[in-house]
């Protein structure tokens, strides 16, 4: 396990090798688009997927890496935590401190999606009134849904009362992941030929 010392050496040396791949441009994009970070290098997902495989995956440096409010190093910090070392506290501390709709994203897809409790921790999630957190839960659903991973018939119909009530949220971004996630779960095979859900869906077909 690496040392809290060579944590921070490693998180560091990340930090540096960020100068090299940025790109203002889509930097500058980003904050026209009023996408806000303290620091944002404008490196593409792929650039620093490659770059993460540099490293092996590490709790401290993750841990490390998410305390800086940069866009950069709040993505690395997702794909270099251990699956198996994410535990709900931890969870629960980073979802407070996501920042951004991107980061949001990021984290169902990186990280969140392939916990345990991860059904338990969305279902839990889009039922918040911050709209981040809400993104981040069906962002989570989405994903398990697009492998078959669906709820019992409770589930279901909590899921679908709940989208119909996104759907007229004031949040654009809120109404677009809510659709987005009806139609994840529409698409799956095991729902194809079940009364009971088009029951459900009713007024939203």
């Amino acid at each position: 396990m690496t040392s809290m010392q060579e944590a921070r050496e490693k998180a560091r040396e990340i930090r540096q090798s960020f100068r090299s791949c940025m790109d203002g441009v889509v930097s500058q994009n980003m904050r026209d688009r009023g996408v806000e970070y303290h620091i944002n290098w404008g490196i593409s997902l792929k650039h620093l997927k490659e770059l993460s495989e540099e490293f092996e995956p590490d709790f401290h440096v993750a841990l490390e890496l998410w305390k800086d409010n940069v866009r950069e190093s709040k993505i690395m910090a997702l794909m270099l935590m251990p699956h198996d070392e994410f535990t709900p506290d931890i969870a629960e501390v980073w979802i407070d401190s996501i920042p951004t709709q991107e980061i949001a994203e990021m984290s169902a897809m990186l990280l969140m999606q392939y916990q345990p409790y991860a059904p338990q921790l969305a279902f839990r999630l889009i039922s918040q009134a911050d709209s981040i957190k809400q993104i981040l839960g069906y962002s989570i659903l989405s994903r398990l849904f697009s492998h078959d991973n669906i709820p019992d018939a409770r589930g279901l119909a909590e899921i679908v009362d709940q989208i119909k009530v996104s759907l007229s949220d004031a949040n654009i971004s809120v109404r677009h992941a809510a659709y987005n996630c009806f139609v994840k779960l529409s698409a799956c095979d095991k729902l194809s030929d079940s009364p009971y859900w088009h029951s459900l869906c009713e007024g939203l077909e």
